[in-house]
C-alpha cells in the first residue's frame, strides 16, 4: 500500500515523469546527453554535500574536464569525484539491463568505487565495529548482524511481489531506509544507498531523485525517525529533479 501522506504527490510525480519522457523522446541525442551530464554533476555535488563534504564548482569542472591532473594536491579529490561519476554511469548501465539481480557483489562493486581506502575497496568487508565518529547518528546494526541483515534485504530486493506492491518511489525509499539501518560500510553506505536508490528509479522510467545538500539535516532526521518522513523527502526530490529537467529540455527545444 502506498503511504497515504504522499498519494497525491506520487500521482504528480508520475504525470511529470511522463511529460519529461515525452520531451526526452522529442529532444536530440546531444540534448539528452547534456541533460544526463547536468544531472550527474548535480547528483555528485549534492551527494557530497549530504556527506558533509563541500565541493566547489571549479573543483567539479577541474575533475571532469578530461585533462591530466597537474596539481598533486587536487589529485585525491579529483580521483574520488571521477570514481563517483563512474559509479553513476555504472548504475545507469545496470538500470538498462533486461534482468536486474541484487547481490552482495553488486553492493561491494559500488563500495569499491566509493571507498578512499585501497584496502577497504579491495576486500569489501563489512564493518567490524560501531564507528564512534560518523556523519549519521541513527541507530545502526551491530556488526555481527550485518551479514544476515544484508541477506534478508537482498532477498526482499529480489522479490517481484514486493516490487509490484509499492509505487517505485516508496519501494526505493523502503530499501534506502532499511539499508541505512544496516549501514554495512563505514565510509560508503550513504553514497551506495542513494546510487542504488536512483538506479532503480531510472530503471522504472524516472529521473534520479537528487536530495539537495540544503536538506541534509532533514535527510538525517528522516533516516533517524521514520520511513514515512523519508518518503516525503524522496517524493519532493523526485519532483524537483523532474521540474528542472522539464525546464532544461524546453529551453533546449526553444534554442534549437
Amino acid at each position: 500500500m502506498y503511504y497515504n501522506s504522499t498519494n497525491q504527490e506520487l500521482e504528480k510525480v508520475d504525470r511529470k515523469a511522463q511529460k519529461v519522457r515525452d520531451l526526452m523522446t522529442q529532444a536530440s541525442p546531444a540534448q539528452v546527453t547534456n541533460l544526463w551530464r547536468q544531472l550527474d554533476i548535480s547528483a555528485i555535488y549534492h551527494d557530497w554535500g549530504l556527506e558533509g563534504q563541500v565541493v566547489l564548482p571549479d573543483e567539479l569542472k577541474g575533475a571532469f574536464n578530461n585533462r591530466p591532473v597537474t596539481d598533486a594536491n587536487s589529485l585525491p579529490l579529483y580521483t574520488a569525484l571521477r570514481a563517483h561519476r563512474k559509479a553513476i554511469e555504472l548504475s545507469r548501465e545496470i538500470a538498462q539491463k533486461k534482468q536486474l539481480a541484487f547481490t552482495v557483489d553488486l553492493f561491494r562493486e559500488f563500495h569499491a568505487l566509493y571507498a578512499t581506502d585501497p584496502e577497504s575497496a579491495k576486500n569489501g568487508r563489512y564493518r567490524k565495529e560501531i564507528p564512534l565518529h560518523r556523519s549519521y547518528f541513527h541507530e545502526i546494526a551491530q556488526p555481527n548482524k550485518i551479514a544476515s541483515s544484508m541477506r534478508k534485504l537482498i532477498s526482499w530486493l529480489n522479490d517481484p511481489e514486493e516490487a509490484l506492491s509499492l509505487h517505485p518511489i516508496n519501494w526505493v525509499t523502503k530499501f534506502h531506509f532499511r539499508f541505512m539501518r544496516i549501514f554495512p560500510f563505514v565510509e560508503t553506505s550513504g553514497k551506495i544507498a542513494r546510487t542504488i536508490f536512483n538506479m532503480v528509479l531510472i530503471r522504472q522510467g524516472y529521473l534520479p531523485a537528487i536530495i539537495h545538500a540544503t536538506e541534509r539535516q532533514r535527510y538525517y532526521e528522516a533516516i533517524r525517525q521514520s520511513q514515512e518522513d523519508l518518503a516525503v523527502l524522496t517524493t519532493e526530490s523526485a519532483l524537483a529533479s523532474l521540474d528542472a529537467a522539464e525546464k532544461f529540455l524546453l529551453r533546449a527545444e526553444m534554442a534549437s
